[in-house]
């Protein structure tokens, strides 16, 4: 008897620890998990409304509070009917942590000071959102990261509420879709470089295809770069208004020749070009 009773309570005992052991590793995985996100940024596609996905959908119906610009809430008015809207101010994003004291320029350092007090403004905002518990969409088009673009400064400045990003379709997407062909299945590459015209010389000698973000680069001086790398028979074509069904359009010719094509054009924000020789 006095033996089953031991057993029994040695039994309890190693249970118990198990017990213990197991709720506390269990205590120490949630202690690790980051808070519930309430702060999104959401891609809302390029180019017309039907390219936004489900998921941004999704996120957008589940917030109270939506960043965006004004014409973003006019041309997404049905997503965002009872939302409270607050304007993004994109103009403020390209001064976050820079020094305003360095500009010696009288009006360049007020133009500076408006830009930081409009970007506090909506800081300050999100955060009373966020703290009186509502979940809050910045909207962009496109892929919000794949340049330094406007919404990155978010990632810093709100690091704290864990910020996560829903993914949607870029320009660079639906360019390809444009053209209507496999971009690594160049003869000479088989290699696909994403980058700007500042950048591309320190890479353009291996002769990768390029899809260059022009970032209001002029065409003219970004042939001339290129000729500096490319043969002028190496095939390049400018993407315009990709993702727009009624206005997307593709120009293409040769490096030596693109310019007279080209000749007298407006060139909008709205485009990609593609060099290589995947278009052969």
């Amino acid at each position: 008897m006095t033996s089953l009773y031991s057993k029994t309570k040695w039994m309890l005992i190693t249970v118990a620890i198990m017990v213990i052991a197991i709720l506390g590793a269990a205590h120490h995985v949630f202690a690790r998990q980051p808070a519930e996100t309430r702060l999104y940024l959401v891609s809302i596609g390029v180019g017309d409304v039907d390219l936004i996905t489900l998921r941004a959908i999704d996120t957008i119906n589940k917030s109270q509070v939506i960043v965006c610009r004004k014409k973003t809430e006019d041309k997404f008015v049905k997503y965002l009917k009872g939302k409270e809207i607050l304007d993004a101010s994109l103009s403020g994003w390209r001064t976050y942590r820079k020094d305003r004291a360095a500009i010696k320029n009288k009006k360049e350092r007020r133009k500076r000071r408006k830009s930081n007090e409009t970007r506090a403004k909506l800081i300050a905002q999100i955060r009373h959102a966020l703290d009186a518990g509502k979940t809050v969409s910045v909207l962009g088009s496109g892929d919000l990261l794949i340049y330094g673009g406007p919404y990155h400064w978010y990632l810093e400045e709100f690091k704290d509420m864990h910020p996560k990003i829903i993914p949607g379709v870029s320009c660079f997407n639906a360019a390809n879709a444009a053209l209507g062909m496999e971009i690594m299945s160049g003869k000479e590459s088989h290699s696909a470089l994403l980058t700007t015209a500042r950048d591309m010389e320190k890479f353009s000698k291996h002769h990768p295809t390029m899809v260059i973000f022009t970032m209001h680069t002029k065409f003219e001086d970004l042939v001339e770069k290129l000729k500096t790398q490319y043969s002028p028979e190496t095939p390049i074509a400018i993407v315009f208004y990709a993702g727009y069904k009624d206005k997307e359009h593709i120009t293409r010719g040769r490096l030596g020749t693109i310019l007279q094509k080209t000749q007298g054009h407006d060139f909008p924000f709205e485009h990609l070009v593609y060099v290589g020789d995947f278009m052969n």
